[in-house]
């Protein structure tokens, strides 16, 4: 690779020819947001800059941008689906260290952990999905080492697995602020995980909901099927009701049809 190639107009140009018009400003949007946001996020919660413009030109940026506004010192953060520890690192800048816990299910729980080496972080990384006991009906997606009910290829996959009440048996410290994004298993982490969210020092849940709409339909028919019978917007909002809950949407990515939530408690958390 040319050094104008790796360079950012060679990339721009490279988006432009291969995606079009469109999708290049978008990038640009979100690389500007990132570029902005990152020495001020570093400045403010001593985030590192790295770790900062990841977030920051991600399109999880609304919900880090609240996130971060309503951490305080002594919370202790669960990253559920933390993947490559796009919520974890960050995270685990501003909290003391063992404040932050990420349940990853896939290979890539190693990656994060010599991530969080590299970085000089204190976090516990679990390689199990928290489930209610489902975990034999995962899936796998090609391109990314991503485990869930939403994956592209038909066979199943079982991972191991572990639930609110295997938490509340552990060493693991109890969460206040919860983040969950699970490739369509959000059904299964929440049920699994309610022991944990009920308990009242839990006050705050994000959660990414991946809608079935025609985007996931291009998945394999098997899958999108299974997918279908166990996914339920109702039975989510249900349990954090059940669990003390106020729930709120935050944004719908307009891409992937992802809409993000925000589960809080009036009397410790404000709405938005």
């Amino acid at each position: 690779m040319s050094i104008y190639e790796d360079s950012p107009l060679g990339r721009s140009v490279s988006v432009l020819r291969e995606r079009g018009p469109r999708v290049l400003a978008k990038e640009v949007k979100k690389r500007t947001r990132g570029a902005v946001y990152a020495p001020y996020w570093e400045y403010e919660y001593g985030i590192d800059r790295e770790h900062g413009f990841r977030a920051a030109s991600s399109t999880e940026f609304p919900v880090f941008r609240d996130l971060l506004a309503n951490l305080h010192t002594g919370d202790v953060f669960y990253d559920v689906g933390a993947y490559t520890g796009l919520f974890t690192l960050p995270v685990a800048d501003v909290l003391p260290p063992g404040h932050v816990v990420a349940f990853e299910p896939s290979d890539e729980a190693a990656a994060l952990e010599s991530s969080l080496e590299e970085a000089g972080l204190d976090a516990t990384v679990v390689q199990k999905a928290v489930s209610a006991g489902h975990g034999a009906d995962y899936y796998t997606s090609d391109g990314i080492d991503r485990v869930g009910l939403l994956g592209d290829d038909e066979e199943r996959i079982d991972v191991p697995t572990i639930d609110g009440t295997e938490v509340l048996a552990s060493e693991l410290p109890l969460p206040t602020v919860v983040k969950i994004d699970v490739f369509g298993a959000e059904v299964d982490v929440v049920t699994g995980l309610e022991p944990v969210l009920e308990r009242t020092e839990c006050r705050l849940v994000y959660c990414e909901l991946h809608l079935p709409t025609s985007f996931q339909r291009k998945r394999p028919e098997t899958v999108f099927e299974n997918f279908l019978d166990t996914w339920s917007f109702t039975e989510i909002v249900r349990t954090l009701y059940r669990c003390g809950f106020e729930v709120e949407p935050m944004y719908l990515r307009s891409d992937t049809h992802d809409l993000f939530i925000r589960a809080y408690r009036p009397e410790t958390t404000a709405a938005k």
